[in-house]
């Protein structure tokens, strides 16, 4: 504890205020007529009381100050998290038991609820209806919620199922506290034939067979024979006796069906039950298929092979829905009026070979991907009107990429950022792109570790025609380099098909455009994009856009979109599993506009796939955190280590208070007695 004054020679004043105090008191109480009136003991007794309070008021007008350091003990938080998906719907009451358990034992100590299934957050309240169990979003929200040192032990409610995210035997091995886990659930072997997962297309063309893998487990029906069938609608399309060859059988099923409709077809595959089960719901699966009457057509022009060529030609080979003729040749019979997208590899050049087709391709209006190579002509390339001129400059170098935040034509997976910027640099021209019209980047220009604004891929659209451009050399050696990384293609190829998706889409002809997802899982909210443009091809968002969606029960369902700066937007929530039509519509002056489409809500059962619990995975997580894996009964077993954990993280936190003489109410009030009592005294013994 230390004692300070507002200036630092106060101390010197202090013998001062002494003196002043003791001369007023001498000058008040050493007169003849104080003498008269007061004996020499009460004298002495009001002198004191004044000497007193005089220097008090004079010792305040010095502004001391006390410092001195307080301790505080900070109870660290122990994280309850329960497990709120439907797996443990029929174990509500033991779950509901353990929080209540909780509540009870731990009531003196800093305890905090969690729940989770897709998402995890802060509740005491659960319906376990959620349709997905992620226990990796669980451990990486805590994580960025707490301080590790804030924290003491979690508690983790669950049954072990997770069916979303990744493996939280890993992302467990990131906590600096234990973890405990509580098994809830039946981890039993069960007799149980159920659809465990089923593969096939998201969409197909008319008239085509199209593959469904169909993955199915037996437990404990070793010998017997079940059915397999697949409906559209009320007519079986399929059917197959099968048989378990063992208490613990998978079987895969591979089935072609062919589409005999356009649109969104829907099947329901049904697997027949046995007497003894007792979850029936994993016994049948819904999904659907988008059927095209008419794939799109695309044409790859380059001035001989390259690799490239070759691997966009391998992201196309895939794709149902689309055609593709790759020509290098000198023929020059395309009818290029039968292409819905062009992309021109390294044209013009300096040869300016096939010049003639890229002026019938502008004069089509086709849309182009423009990838620019080191035999590219920059000076032909710049008076293509394509919306995009480099500055005169025939020198190339080594570029790199980075993801432009501000993007926002289409969505890219969370992970792919980081994965783009460590693929291997382009040969791009050395030289700024100026872009003209309606364009947006997504990819800049890295150079060694110097982020650039040069776009290395952008698109947009000029005069009401869409193009794209890769303003680099070299792109086949990202998908190699994607393998490496992933042991697959599958972030290059997402990459380039959104690339080609959104070239490829037809504006609507009459200028009103509804973009939407076909397909959408029952947890996930349905939402639209409508554009509408005026003669001009400019986007307006003055009129209202409304929108009658119908489903196939009959309900209806009417929304006006929210306007944007140059779009519409409509988010409708939720819808009930089924098949949906809709009308959009809207108003321009004298013109009426409207967009129909269909659309479904697929059955997520994701959930209902395999009910046996998974004690083991419990067991790791407590084992890689120093935690301890129980079951529902032996919970009490847990609660004194979790206690003495939270006991010994408990944190001291040393404090600095500062307090001035000034503001002590309590000093205020003992001045202010003195002289009250003095006054007091003064006319109790007779003085004025």
């Amino acid at each position: 504890m230390k004692l300070y004054f507002e200036q630092t020679n106060s101390l010197l004043y202090l013998i001062p205020a002494l003196i002043l105090a003791g001369l007023l008191v001498f000058i008040t109480y050493r007169s003849k007529t104080q003498k008269e009136f007061y004996a020499k003991s009460q004298i002495r007794i009001l002198a004191s009381l004044r000497f007193v309070s005089f220097f008090l008021l004079i010792v305040l007008l010095l502004a001391p100050a006390i410092q001195w350091y307080q301790y505080h003990r900070i109870k660290p938080i122990i994280v309850f998290a329960t497990d709120n998906s439907e797996s443990l719907k029929n174990y509500t009451e033991l779950s509901e038991g353990l929080i209540n358990k909780a509540k009870e034992e731990l009531g003196d100590f800093n305890v905090e609820y969690w729940t989770f299934g897709e998402k995890a957050k802060q509740s005491e309240k659960n319906n376990y209806s959620e349709l997905r169990s992620d226990y990796s979003n669980l451990f990486q929200t805590v994580n960025s919620t707490y301080l590790p040192e804030s924290v003491s032990s979690m508690v983790l409610v669950g049954d072990g199922i997770f069916n979303t995210g990744t493996d939280p035997t890993f992302t467990s091995q990131q906590f600096q506290y234990p973890v405990y886990t509580v098994g809830v659930g039946d981890s039993t072997s069960q007799v149980d034939a159920a659809i465990l997962k089923v593969v096939t297309n998201q969409t197909t063309f008319l008239n085509d067979y199209f593959p469904v893998e169909i993955n199915l487990s037996y437990q404990n029906l070793s010998g017997k024979d079940s059915k397999l069938s697949i409906w559209q609608g009320s007519e079986k399309v399929f059917e197959r006796n099968l048989a378990a060859k063992g208490n613990d059988f998978f079987h895969q099923e591979f089935v072609r069906l062919k589409a005999e409709k356009s649109g969104i077809i829907n099947y329901r595959i049904q697997l027949e039950s046995f007497k003894d089960e007792k979850n029936t719901e994993n016994n049948q699966y819904e999904f659907s298929i988008r059927v095209l009457d008419q794939k799109q057509k695309i044409l790859l022009i380059g001035n001989g092979s390259h690799p490239d060529l070759a691997s966009i030609i391998r992201v196309l080979e895939p794709q149902r829905n689309y055609s593709y003729k790759l020509f290098t040749s000198g023929e020059s019979n395309l009818d290029l009026s039968d292409y819905d997208l062009v992309i021109a590899y390294q044209l013009p050049n300096n040869s300016n070979a096939k010049s003639l087709l890229l002026q019938e391709i502008s004069q089509l209006k086709l849309p182009v991907l423009w990838i620019v190579g080191l035999k590219s002509s920059i000076p032909y390339l710049n008076k293509q009107q394509t919306g995009f001129t480099f500055d005169n400059n025939q020198q190339f170098e080594l570029a790199s990429a980075f993801v432009n935040p501000q993007f926002n034509v289409f969505q890219l997976d969370d992970f792919w950022p980081n994965q783009i910027e460590t693929w291997p640099p382009l040969h791009v021209p050395f030289a700024d792109i100026q872009l003209s019209g309606d364009w947006q980047t997504l990819l800049k220009q890295r150079i060694q570790t110097v982020n650039l604004e040069r776009p290395l891929i952008s698109l947009g659209s000029t005069d009401g025609v869409k193009n794209a451009l890769i303003a680099g050399e070299g792109i086949w050696g990202w998908r190699m380099n994607d393998y490496l990384q992933n042991g697959s293609f599958d972030v290059f190829d997402g990459l380039m098909l959104k690339l080609i998706n959104y070239l490829i889409l037809k504006p609507n002809q009459d200028n009103f455009t509804v973009y939407f997802q076909p397909k959408n899982a029952e947890d996930q909210e349905v939402t639209f994009e409508a554009e509408l443009l005026n003669a001009s091809l400019e986007p307006v968002t003055d009129p209202d856009v409304s929108i009658h969606i119908i489903s196939d029960s009959g309900t209806s369902y009417d929304y006006v979109f929210d306007k944007s700066v140059d779009h519409y937007d409509l988010n409708t929530g939720n819808l009930p599993v089924g098949s949906y039509s809709f009308e959009a519509s809207a108003q321009l002056g004298t013109r009426s506009f409207k967009e129909n489409g269909t659309f479904r809500i697929d059955k997520l059962q994701l959930e209902q796939a395999d009910l046996q619990a998974n004690f083991n995975l419990l067991y790791k997580i407590a084992t890689n955190t120093g935690g301890q894996f129980v079951s529902y009964d032996h919970f009490s077993e847990i609660i004194q280590q979790i206690k003495r954990d939270s006991v010994s993280r408990e944190n001291k936190i040393k404090q600095l208070i500062f307090k001035e003489f000034i503001t002590l109410k309590w000093l205020a009030l003992v001045i202010i007695l003195l002289f009250s009592l003095e006054w007091f005294l003064r006319k109790f013994w007779g003085s004025y």
